[in-house]
């Protein structure tokens, strides 16, 4: 029996292909792109991938940046029963290369801007991955590898993969790589279960609806995007990838978009701040306005709340092994300044479900009000850290 809390990651965006087929699920650069087209061309490319790799693909990576093959790629890969695993043309080669040999995948999606890498990623890989090219045009195959080469019109061909495998709870929905410790990639899996109990938590707490509209800002390298994504996706919900050269002012777009859900790292408005375009009223579509990733200064949470006075703040806070955020502190103008420490918000209380103890370097639990590490436990945790997934 499928519940809320085992369903496979995507399995909203699904539902609302079929109930809200003509709602927009993706606006980027310009062009929208309904639940229905999503879906469609997703349930597509999900079949060129079970046919090239096999009806049970493991990992498909995913290497493009602000683009159609970069957000559909990702719902193909989950429809295709794999985890996806972002990657990124901006980071340097070499790492790349060291993440392809970690995670043997067996799919790679590659968007047009990004095929000029392929020859170096790919050259000798000892895994050889079904390559689609979704932007592309047949060529000559010389330097992209090995294994199957499928074209956009291939994909456009493909018929939709109508029984999608089906991923158990414990199954990896996504793999990301973070430097760790010792500055090489370390695999990170987030299994459905992991963020499935991430984006309960979440929609209990802001009940998105399809009338909402969330930014995509940070590279889907970085794991506040699998928020932006599926918090929409799973609730109707469209998200708007903005352009990088509009963030130095990026006031005009959300007028313009009419977004109503902010997500960022908190230097992306410490910045604003910074600069002195953060006006007071200047967002007054925004209805939540949430930050991770980084400490958020006090002085950013009031000049952001004063900027956008319809929408409630909050500081969040997790690694990415415990599946984006662990924590949260809902900002209050009258009682949070005297809470910071460091002129900087709380991290706030757990999440529904998470265990929290704080220990010593013998990790021996400390006394009340005494500083220790922090240490997290429930079903947000991913399983297999730093180990290659399975």
């Amino acid at each position: 029996m499928v519940t809320a809390l085992n369903r496979r990651l995507g399995g909203g965006l699904l539902d609302h292909a079929n109930s809200l087929p003509d709602h927009i699920a993706l606006a980027l650069g310009g062009r929208e792109y309904t639940y229905h087209e999503v879906a469609d061309t997703a349930c597509r490319w999900a079949a060129s991938i079970v046919a090239a790799a096999g009806p049970r693909p493991r990992r498909v990576g995913v290497l493009a940046s602000r683009s159609p093959a970069a957000y559909l790629g990702v719902a193909a890969a989950l429809f295709a029963g794999a985890a996806f695993v972002p990657l990124s043309r901006h980071l340097p080669p070499r790492r790349t290369r060291a993440m392809l040999e970690r995670s043997a995948l067996d799919a790679l999606i590659v968007d047009a801007a990004s095929v000029p890498q392929l020859p170096q990623l790919l050259d000798g890989l000892p895994h050889r991955p079904a390559v689609l090219l979704p932007d592309s045009v047949p060529t000559s195959r010389g330097g992209l590898g090995r294994g199957p080469l499928l074209h956009a019109a291939d994909l456009a061909a493909a018929p939709r993969l109508e029984q999608l495998p089906e991923p158990g709870c414990d199954d990896a929905a996504y793999v990301l790589f973070t430097s760790g410790s010792t500055g090489e990639p370390k695999a990170v899996p987030i299994t459905h279960a992991n963020i499935r109990s991430f984006l309960t938590a979440n929609q209990d707490r802001y009940r998105l609806t399809h009338e909402d509209r969330l930014t995509q800002i940070g590279e889907q390298t970085f794991d506040l995007s699998v928020f932006d994504l599926f918090m929409a996706w799973e609730n109707g919900a469209r998200v708007c990838v903005m352009d990088p050269l509009e963030l130095p002012a990026p006031f005009a777009y959300l007028e313009r978009q009419q977004i109503t859900v902010w997500f960022s790292v908190p230097s992306v408005a410490a910045a604003l701040r910074k600069n002195a375009v953060l006006r007071p009223g200047s967002m007054p579509t925004l209805r939540w306005s949430l930050f991770c990733g980084e400490a958020l200064p006090r002085a950013t949470a009031e000049a952001w709340q004063a900027a956008a006075p319809a929408s409630i703040v909050e500081n969040l806070y997790g690694p990415t092994e415990l599946t984006i955020a662990c924590t949260v502190h809902r900002w209050d103008a009258h009682t949070s300044p005297a809470q910071c420490v460091h002129d900087n918000v709380p991290i706030g209380l757990p999440y529904p479900g998470l265990h929290t103890l704080i220990v010593d370097e013998d990790l021996t639990p400390v006394a009340d009000g005494a500083t220790g590490e922090l240490c997290v436990a429930g079903p947000q945790t991913t399983p297999a850290t730093g180990r290659r997934p399975n």
